[in-house]
């Protein structure tokens, strides 16, 4: 490994006083030293910036950056500006990083010459892993099409999230990839898309984890306004990169993540913090269902789990009321 070398650490930071100081002192403690910390305070109410400005002044790798609130994709954006590094790695003000990550990563990117690297995940809820999302089966992948590989990090559930990677700056500058700043939902799945069309080759590493630790014990009970349209861009956008890089194997793999996603999207508008009312409500899902971009994508047989199952049926089926019973017997009996 090159001596030289040297990654931007970027955290958006957001009303974390709670775990902010763990996460830091996770990054402070890495076997690499040869980093920087970026620590973008995004307007938070609380006292993280008081954190932020008491760390750099015990630690000259820390700059601590402060703006108003936009939401992450922005934050991180300015992260970019100012990152002095050769690689970028993102992480959340939340979660935390095993000691050896980063020269673990930068190892990897540099003895395979990667554009990207990506790693598994550790769900941690209360100090305690309760999940471990692998990387391991990827490896077969490596020597195939870049697009099938990230279409099988898609399915794994590990594609879009900006925190399991490294990247090279040189190619999100060169290319001038930026996080959306339009909504706070899918901006960094689109990032990545992006970075993926620019790459040449994707690495995988097995021997670290990102810490990604659970607040608030559920990752689906916050209703999103514009959800519908947002994983409906997403969809068309990953569909153009995939025919652009000609991944004439991995249209069904696409459909199935977005049934599972689309999924989600239905259950959204039935969330306790729906503001819709019922009659409201059952117009958004007529107008999803009718959808020629979301019956395209629930044509392919899903075998996956029951809920899919039932909803790609009613999905077909095109009729808002079915579904409407179905969603809020739903949202009784598990939400």
């Amino acid at each position: 490994m090159k001596d030289n070398t040297l990654v931007s650490v970027i955290i958006p930071v957001y009303n974390a006083e709670n775990y902010l100081s763990k996460c830091i002192e996770s990054i402070l403690n890495q076997s690499l030293s040869s980093f920087e910390l970026i620590l973008i305070n995004d307007g938070s109410t609380d006292n993280s910036g008081q954190i932020c400005k008491a760390y750099a002044l015990k630690d000259k790798r820390i700059k601590v950056i402060q703006i108003e609130n936009h939401g992450p994709g922005y934050a991180r954006n300015i992260g970019l500006q100012n990152a002095g590094g050769e690689y970028i790695q993102f992480t959340d003000s939340d979660d935390t990083l095993p000691t050896n990550f980063l020269e673990v990563m930068v190892y990897r990117m540099e003895q395979e010459s990667a554009d990207l690297v990506v790693c598994g995940s550790k769900i941690v809820k209360n100090n305690s892993v309760i999940y471990k999302n692998t990387v391991e089966e990827l490896f077969r992948f490596q020597k195939k099409p870049l697009i099938e590989s990230f279409v099988h990090l898609l399915e794994k559930g590990l594609a879009y999230s900006p925190w399991n990677k490294l990247y090279r700056k040189d190619l999100i500058q060169n290319n001038k990839i930026r996080f959306g700043t339009d909504f706070n939902l899918g901006e960094d799945a689109l990032f990545n898309i992006s970075y993926i069309k620019n790459s040449k080759k994707i690495s995988f590493e097995d021997r670290v984890y990102y810490e990604y630790h659970q607040i608030d014990g559920s990752l689906v009970n916050r209703f999103y306004p514009n959800k519908y349209e947002i994983q409906a861009l997403l969809y068309l956008n990953l569909k153009k990169l995939v025919e652009e890089l000609k991944g004439i194997n991995s249209n069904e793999s696409i459909y199935l993540y977005y049934q599972y996603e689309f999924t989600f999207v239905f259950i959204n508008y039935y969330l306790p913090d729906c503001p819709m009312n019922s009659t409201d409500r059952k117009k958004m899902i007529n107008t999803i269902i009718q959808d020629d971009i979301v019956q395209e994508i629930f044509k392919t047989p899903n075998q996956r789990s029951n809920l899919q199952k039932i909803i790609r049926a009613l999905v077909l089926l095109k009729n808002a009321t079915i579904m409407d019973i179905f969603l809020r017997a739903f949202r009784r009996r598990y939400i």
